[in-house]
């Protein structure tokens, strides 16, 4: 919190933050409604052709013919690209602010290109990890699904754990990443593993728990505030984004000195 409260020296770089955070909502918002709009010009436009089976001449019914559904449908794939491209390039920066949050210091919005490819490369660290999982989840589902014994141990309980383990490390990934600024050190496995074990694994996880549930009661209480409630929660993001990651980050450096011995 100290640390969040002292990380800019002037408002302006707080409402970049804000505004950044701002462009990754709108975007998010653009993404969600044009998947609604799509599924919903889909659904509209099979309906002719599931009841085409009790009367054919419902094959080329109005719904199928109506250039609304051609312009609904346009106007949905168009929000979704573009709200994919909106939320993935504010994630970017956001990510490779967050970089900067985890070396510690003074935090200063310079240096943007850097800043884009640090986020990318955090992203890419992200997505390495999460690959197991990925292949693990995939692979399970193609199993017998119907039967329970193998739907909780297989398909839920292993998939789940296997996510944990990936986030947890992926995480100090990340940080060890941003601190040494070195792609490779982000897969440095053992060492990876010495500070966790040092951190504690179960502390760990308490940890990442814990902050999620402050983080979503926030994020709650802040969106039943009517009208103002998604404004507020933009607001707060950066404060937010910034004493989690700095938590985390603080939690890593205490595990790096018994890790070097």
């Amino acid at each position: 919190m100290e640390y969040a409260n002292t990380a800019f020296k002037t408002f302006g770089s707080w409402f970049v933050l804000i505004l950044l955070y701002a462009v990754m909502f709108a975007g998010t918002v653009m993404l969600i409604l044009g998947m609604i709009f799509l599924m919903g010009s889909l659904m509209m436009v099979a309906a002719p052709t599931i009841s085409s089976a009790a009367d054919p001449a419902m094959m080329t019914g109005p719904m199928m013919t109506d250039p609304a559904f051609g312009i609904i449908a346009s106007i949905s794939v168009f929000l979704f690209i573009l709200g994919t491209i909106v939320t993935i390039f504010a994630s970017i920066f956001i990510y490779g602010f967050m970089m900067r949050v985890y070396r510690g210091g003074e935090l200063a919005l310079n240096n943007w290109g850097k800043m884009f490819i640090e986020g990318i490369l955090a992203l890419i660290i992200l997505f390495i990890y999460m690959i197991p999982y990925t292949v693990v989840s995939t692979i399970t589902m193609l199993g017998p699904m119907d039967n329970p014994a193998y739907l909780i141990i297989v398909a839920i309980i292993i998939p789940t754990i296997l996510l944990i383990i990936s986030m947890m490390v992926g995480m100090m990934g990340v940080i060890k990443f941003a601190k040494e600024e070195s792609f490779g050190a982000a897969f440095h496995f053992n060492e990876l593993f010495s500070i966790i074990a040092r951190i504690g694994w179960l502390r760990y996880l308490g940890y990442m728990i814990l902050i999620s549930l402050i983080v979503s009661v926030a994020e709650l209480v802040l969106l039943c505030i009517p009208f103002a409630g998604s404004v507020l929660l933009v607001a707060a993001m950066p404060f937010i984004v910034i004493v989690t990651a700095r938590f985390f980050a603080n939690l890593y450096d205490s595990a790096i000195p018994a890790a070097a011995e």
